[in-house]
């Protein structure tokens, strides 16, 4: 016997990949906003910038569909954001682990937390959350926030999706596409031709086609940019 011998993860069945769907030249046939499930993505950016539009985009491009959605929000009783979507569970906090059914295709979004004030209880279950729930039971996770350094450190680990607004706070966002290795140089080139609404995309999902994208579909070439390849903005990031 040589070498390691794989063998599947009954509780990953589900996941997705972006090759699964591929034309005759081995180009992928999937939308760039279709996000192969379980993914992780964080949406970074000031008020007023289009976050939720940018989640409940990933919602609607899914393919196929999430069968059930959660939005966990500080004022859900309130908030009528998401009444776009036809279905939908409101939640005030973020439940157990044991609470996911982990039975469907399933998201949560959670919308402005304040994680810095979390209690014991919340902070345990957000990192089960990120770091477990979502690989082994269905389950893709989308973080909004308006101060990227507000972000627990599970969560940057975990993340493998980053959408970067323009910020008053441009050291907060420098450092988090520093560390997917997009230079100082290049973010602050990008961000002096950027509208209010426009937004980086720094992709590190497996096998990813898109590493780098404005606006969700627009590629950006690596090749005469000042930053790494997307392998290496993959490993950086997670660090």
């Amino acid at each position: 016997m040589q070498g390691i011998i794989p063998i599947d993860n009954p509780d990953k069945t589900f996941h997705e990949s972006w090759d699964a769907r591929e034309d005759a030249s081995g180009n992928t046939t999937r939308h760039p906003m279709n996000i192969p499930h379980p993914f992780r993505c964080c949406l970074l950016g000031p008020p007023g910038v289009g976050k939720t539009t940018i989640a409940i985009n990933l919602i609607l491009h899914q393919e196929p569909m999430f069968q059930k959605v959660y939005i966990i929000h500080i004022d859900g009783e309130y908030t009528k954001e998401y009444d776009v979507l036809e279905e939908f569970e409101l939640l005030d906090d973020i439940p157990d682990p044991t609470w996911w059914p982990g039975e469907e295709k399933s998201l949560v979004v959670l919308d402005d937390l304040e994680y810095k004030t979390m209690d014991k209880t919340q902070r345990r279950n957000l990192d089960r959350l990120v770091g477990y729930v979502s690989t082994h039971k269905d389950l893709s996770v989308v973080t909004t926030s308006q101060d990227p350094f507000n972000l627990p450190p599970i969560v940057r680990r975990c993340s493998d999706m980053w959408v970067l607004w323009k910020t008053k706070d441009y050291d907060s966002i420098a450092t988090i596409a520093r560390k997917g290795g997009v230079s100082v140089d290049l973010l602050r080139t990008l961000f002096s031709r950027f509208g209010l609404r426009d937004s980086l995309w720094i992709d590190t999902t497996p096998d990813t086609p898109y590493p780098l994208r404005i606006n969700g579909i627009e590629l950006l070439s690596l090749s005469d940019q000042p930053c790494t390849t997307s392998t290496k903005m993959g490993n950086k990031l997670k660090h």
